[in-house]
């Protein structure tokens, strides 16, 4: 895949099919449009193409949404797209200059000059260029004029509701992480590196690698959850628990962290990079009149969440 960051000098010496978004979270209804584009630049002997914009506008426009938004890090969404196969990955840096490019002037410059767009494919809500004039009607007037093909993609319903980026964030804050994961087709994971704590849970018998979530990324409802740890310095994955919050019972101030303890894990993660897909929500977090009241009530939660009448078999876990 090649990624291109810059309109400047694109460099793309093949007509391309071209689709554009925004495809924070890459859901069911991202990835059908993807496949649609495969499937035509496939048919049509050309590039498929994703242009995309960083940051999200939305983030733009509305400033004061600028913190527990994104699904996903600009990264994740690069690499779902080379993961899915695109050959050009276009992210273009969403700024004042920008917003105001017209749709007319954004469509022949851009979309069919530099990029060499003969096929566009875009969701059925996309709009683009300033006042948002851009939709599939404006592009479909054009098409003779300017020599490509337009078509959008019809939405995804499940449940009787449309797959989308605004419901998935809504299902996560609210911690209805399985209807998450059914929009997403996969697991909702944060990707982050871990830090060094104070060792509270070495001391209460239950290490944790520790994270500090994006403050730009959704948060999610603070509570414990059924997760599973990928430690991609030893491409494996792990059982694990996690809880997110502010650790009522043993710390004073409000400093949110993520705390993942790993089942049937040793070693040391300091510094590493990992990610924590989030399968199931348990409980919320609550604040514990002690210590031992702490401990008996993780025992519980994983035995419960894996059903089991001891521990020896799935908390052999030193974490340094």
């Amino acid at each position: 895949m090649h990624l291109i960051r810059s309109l400047q000098n694109p460099n793309i010496n093949k007509e391309t099919c071209l689709t554009i978004g925004n495809f924070d979270g890459f859901h069911l209804g991202h990835q059908k449009i993807l496949q649609k584009v495969k499937e035509t630049a496939k048919h049509k002997n050309i590039a498929s193409a994703v242009l995309s914009f960083e940051p999200h506008p939305n983030k733009f426009f509305k400033k004061e949404h600028n913190a527990n938004f994104r699904i996903n890090s600009i990264a994740c969404k690069i690499k779902f797209i080379k993961e899915f196969g695109i050959d050009y990955a276009i992210i273009i840096n969403f700024n004042q200059k920008f917003s105001q490019i017209s749709a007319n002037e954004f469509l022949r410059d851009i979309i069919i000059k530099k990029l060499k767009t003969k096929n566009i494919i875009i969701g059925h809500d996309f709009v683009f260029g300033k006042d948002r004039l851009g939709d599939i009607n404006f592009l479909k007037k054009l098409e003779s004029e300017l020599d490509f093909e337009a078509s959008s993609i019809d939405p995804i319903k499940i449940n009787s509701r449309i797959c989308s980026s605004s419901l998935i964030r809504e299902y996560i804050m609210k911690a209805k992480i399985k209807e998450a994961n059914e929009l997403l087709g996969r697991n909702y994971a944060i990707n982050s590196v871990v830090i060094k704590g104070k060792n509270m849970g070495h001391k209460i018998g239950f290490p944790t690698a520790n994270m500090v979530a994006k403050p730009d990324s959704i948060k999610l409802k603070y509570g414990v959850y059924k997760t599973k740890t990928y430690l991609p310095h030893l491409n494996k994955n792990f059982d694990s628990i996690t809880n997110f919050g502010i650790k009522p019972t043993v710390q004073s101030n409000n400093n949110e962290l993520i705390e993942t303890h790993i089942f049937n894990f040793q070693g040391n993660i300091y510094g590493k990079k990992i990610s924590i897909e989030f399968t199931d929500f348990i409980r919320e977090e609550k604040k514990f009149i002690s210590i031992e009241d702490l401990q008996r009530q993780i025992k519980n939660d994983i035995k419960a969440l894996y059903r089991l009448d001891t521990l020896n078999d799935i908390t052999d876990s030193k974490l340094k």
